[in-house]
C-alpha cells in the first residue's frame, strides 16, 4: 500500500500544474501514408471517411494498433481496418466474422467477451427485423466509451463495426461518429444483386431500447455536487488574513485554495466566496493565464517541452520505462510516435491531463478559468510566479522516474482522484492534507524513493511556498486595496504551507465559513 501511494503522490503533483496544459500543445499530428477512402469490391463492403486515416495492415499501422493486424493478413481478412481520426483522439474498427444462426445468440458470446475484458455494456439493442444490433459499452478505469455496430452480410458474415474515444470527448466528436457510421455501405457479392445500401440505414428507428436480455448492463454512477455528503458543509478552502498593516490602509487579503481541473457543476461558488472575489481590486494567480497570449512564451514553452533534434524518448528513457509508455497509451489508442519527441515531463503533464478529462474534468472549469472568465472589468491581476518559472520547476524533477511512476499508477488512480477532488469539494482539510503528504512520513520507502521525495518537496512545495508567501505578505505594505489570492490547494496545506509560514510572520490566518444552504 505504502508504495502504491507512493506513486500515486508522484502522479498527484502533476496535477498541481495541469493549468499548463491549456497552454501546450500535448498531441502532435502523425503522419501517416494511408487514405480516407476504403473499397473491398470481393467482399462489398465500401465507405468514405472524410477525417479520417484507414490503417488496412501491419506495416501501416503505428506500433500500438500492429498487433491488431495478423502478420500475414490478408485483404479480405479481419479487421478490414482500424482508422485513426484527424484529432487522434477518435478512433474506429471494422471486421467482419463468421455468423451462427442467429444474431441474437452471436451477440450473446460477442458481449461475453467484451464484459472478459473490463468493460461495462451500458445499452444493448436489436432491431425489430434481427438484422442488426447497436452496443454501447465503457472502460471505466480508462474512461473509454465505445459505440459499436453489428449487421448481417449476405455470405452468412456478419460485419462489425466500432468506435471508441475518450467519455468526457464523446459529445464532441458525436458527429464524426455518425458520419462515420453512415458511411459504410454494402453490396450483396453472393447474390449478384446490383447496387448498394447503407449498412445501418435507419436503424435509429428500427432499435428497440435495452431488449437483449441475457447480457449485463452496468448503470453508469451519476455523482454531482449537489449529491455530494460532507462532514462539515460550512467548511470552504478560502481564508482570510489579517495583520495591524493591513488594517492601517484598509487593505484585505484572502487566500483561495484552488485546484486547476472542474466541472461545470462546482459553479457557482458559495456567496461568500463570489463575494469576496467580486469585491477585490486585484486578482492574483500562481501565474497570470494571460501570459499564455503571448506569442514569444508560447514559442518558449513549445520549444522547452521538445527534446533536442535528432533525440527521442528512447534515447532517454529506460526500456522498462519505455515499454510501460507504449502499453499505457496504446490502451487508449494514441499512437507513442505522436509522443516520442517530448520531454518527459511534458508528456506526464499529457497523460494527467487525460486522466483528468477521462474522469470529466477539464481546464477549462479549473478555478483559475472561471475567475478569469468572471473578473470585473476593474480588477487588476498579479501573478506569484511566471510560466518561465513553473516550467523550470519541471525541468529540475528526475524526469524519468516522475514520467515512470505517473505511468504505473495511471490506469489505477482514477479513484485516488475522484477522493481527492471530493475532499477539495468539502474543504475536508485534514483528509485533504493526509492524502497529499502522508507519505512524506513514511518509514518503508527506499533510499532512492526517499530522495527523489525530497527533492520533489523541495522544488515544489517548500522553496515556492516560501517565496509565494513572501510576496502575498509584502502586499500589506503595498497599494491599499482587496486582494484575492487564487493559489492551488495544496499549497495552503501542511506543516510548511503558506498559511503556516504567514502565521510565523504575524499575520492571522482565519478559514471562512459558508452557509452551505446558499
Amino acid at each position: 500500500m505504502r508504495a502504491f501511494r507512493f506513486r500515486n503522490l508522484i502522479r498527484q503533483f502533476a496535477v498541481v500544474l495541469v493549468l499548463l496544459l491549456a497552454w501546450t500543445p500535448v498531441i502532435y499530428a502523425q503522419a501517416i501514408n494511408t487514405s480516407s477512402i476504403y473499397n473491398n469490391e470481393a467482399i462489398g463492403v465500401r465507405g468514405a471517411f472524410g477525417d479520417w486515416s484507414i490503417i488496412t495492415n501491419r506495416e501501416q499501422a503505428p506500433e500500438e494498433l500492429k498487433p491488431n493486424f495478423p502478420a500475414n493478413k490478408g485483404p479480405n481478412d479481419s479487421p478490414l481496418f482500424i482508422a485513426l481520426h484527424g484529432s487522434e483522439q477518435l478512433f474506429m474498427r471494422l471486421l467482419t466474422e463468421t455468423y451462427f444462426d442467429d444474431l441474437e445468440a452471436y451477440v450473446q458470446v460477442l458481449g461475453q467477451g467484451i464484459t472478459s475484458q473490463g468493460l461495462e455494456i451500458t445499452s444493448a439493442r436489436i432491431t425489430t427485423d434481427n438484422t442488426a444490433v447497436e452496443l454501447s459499452y465503457r472502460h471505466p478505469q480508462l474512461g473509454l466509451r465505445f459505440l459499436e455496430r453489428v449487421a448481417l452480410l449476405p455470405d452468412s458474415q456478419v460485419i462489425r463495426m466500432a468506435a471508441w474515444t475518450l467519455s468526457a470527448e464523446w459529445d464532441r466528436y458525436a458527429a464524426d461518429i455518425a458520419m462515420a457510421f453512415g458511411a459504410i455501405e454494402l453490396r450483396d457479392v453472393i447474390n449478384g444483386q446490383p447496387g448498394w445500401q447503407t449498412a445501418w440505414a435507419g436503424i435509429d428507428e428500427r432499435l428497440s431500447t435495452n431488449n437483449l436480455e441475457g447480457l449485463s448492463l452496468a448503470q453508469a454512477e451519476q455523482v454531482s455536487a449537489s449529491t455530494l455528503s460532507c462532514t462539515d458543509p460550512g467548511a470552504s478552502m478560502l481564508w482570510r488574513v489579517e495583520s495591524p498593516a493591513l488594517a492601517s490602509t484598509g487593505s484585505e487579503l484572502y487566500l483561495f485554495g484552488s485546484i486547476h481541473v472542474g466541472k461545470a457543476e462546482f459553479y457557482p461558488l458559495p456567496n461568500e466566496i463570489e463575494d469576496v472575489f467580486n469585491a477585490a481590486d486585484y486578482l492574483v494567480f500562481e501565474v497570470d493565464p494571460n501570459a499564455a497570449a503571448d506569442p514569444a512564451v508560447l514559442l518558449e514553452m513549445q520549444s522547452r517541452g521538445m527534446l533536442p533534434p535528432g533525440q527521442t524518448l528512447g534515447n532517454v528513457l529506460s526500456a522498462e520505462v519505455l515499454t510501460d509508455l507504449r502499453r499505457v497509451v496504446g490502451s487508449i489508442g494514441i499512437p507513442v510516435e505522436s509522443l516520442m519527441s517530448m520531454q518527459p515531463w511534458l508528456l506526464t503533464i499529457m497523460l494527467t491531463q487525460l486522466q483528468m478529462s477521462a474522469l470529466g474534468y477539464g481546464a477549462e472549469y479549473g478555478l483559475e478559468s472561471y475567475f478569469l472568465s468572471q473578473k470585473p472589468m476593474t480588477t487588476e491581476i498579479l501573478e506569484l510566479e511566471s510560466i518561465q518559472q513553473q516550467i523550470g520547476f519541471l525541468e529540475n524533477l528526475n524526469a524519468e522516474s516522475f514520467l515512470s511512476y505517473t505511468l504505473k499508477s495511471f490506469e489505477s488512480g482514477s479513484e485516488e482522484v475522484e477522493e481527492l477532488i471530493a475532499a477539495w469539494q468539502c474543504a475536508d482539510k485534514q483528509p485533504l492534507t493526509e492524502m497529499l503528504f502522508s507519505e512524506f512520513d513514511a518509514v518503508d520507502i527506499t533510499a532512492q524513493q526517499r530522495a527523489e521525495l525530497d527533492a520533489l518537496m523541495e522544488s515544489m512545495y517548500t522553496q515556492r511556498n516560501s517565496d509565494m508567501a513572501k510576496k502575498i505578505a509584502g502586499y500589506s505594505q503595498s497599494s491599499p486595496g482587496s486582494y484575492f489570492v487564487v493559489i492551488g490547494s495544496a499549497h495552503l496545506l501542511g506543516e510548511d504551507s503558506v498559511v503556516a509560514l504567514l502565521r510565523e510572520e504575524g499575520f492571522s490566518v482565519t478559514p471562512v465559513r459558508v452557509n452551505p444552504e446558499d
